[in-house]
């Protein structure tokens, strides 16, 4: 499945408490071939086509390196809301 990201401004925003090594955190929309949106549905996580009003509710995705762990594997935390929320 191919996914095209497109980045968004991620200034201002602070996930808990990064390695002291963190200086930026990442913030991407993400779509699949079809144009779908990533969105909350009863608190899962879902693709679908999002118009009007409802294009609000487009999740973005937040990354962080994490280099506290196994850093030559070069892992990441992905996080929804803002941040407050990680994804598993």
């Amino acid at each position: 499945l191919a996914l095209l990201f497109l980045c968004a401004e991620a200034e201002g925003f602070a996930l808990c408490h990064m390695p002291a090594l963190q200086t930026q955190v990442f913030q991407y929309r993400i779509w699949d071939v079809n144009q779908k949106s990533l969105y909350l549905r009863n608190d899962q996580l879902v693709a679908g086509h999002l118009q009007g009003a409802n294009a609000a509710l487009e999740e973005k995705v937040f990354w962080v390196p994490n280099r506290a762990f196994e850093p030559a594997r070069l892992p990441v935390i992905l996080g929804i809301q803002n941040g407050t929320r990680c994804l598993a």
